[in-house]
């Protein structure tokens, strides 16, 4: 009995421990100069436009990484820090 309440203690600790060291990304949504944010009207679109945007050498970008994400009435072009 014992040594059942001592394994899963080490169990209980192992999983609280794997969850705290667990990362987040950073997400950020992309605007143009103005401050609008670059979106499209479907998914295909964005995914076909946004690489364009994305290495234009004039383009400010927060973070290394992009991706398209769902917004109100569109999808929007987000950077990250994480793949």
């Amino acid at each position: 009995m014992k040594k059942r309440t001592i394994a899963a203690a080490a169990l209980a600790f192992a999983a609280l421990m794997g969850a705290s060291g667990t990362a987040n990304a950073t997400d950020y949504l992309e605007t143009d100069s103005n401050g609008v944010p670059w979106h499209w009207g479907t998914e295909v679109e964005c995914q076909q436009d946004a690489p364009i945007v994305w290495n234009d050498p004039g383009f400010d970008r927060a973070y290394p990484y992009w991706y398209c994400g769902p917004g109100d009435g569109g999808w929007y072009l987000y950077s990250t820090d994480n793949r």
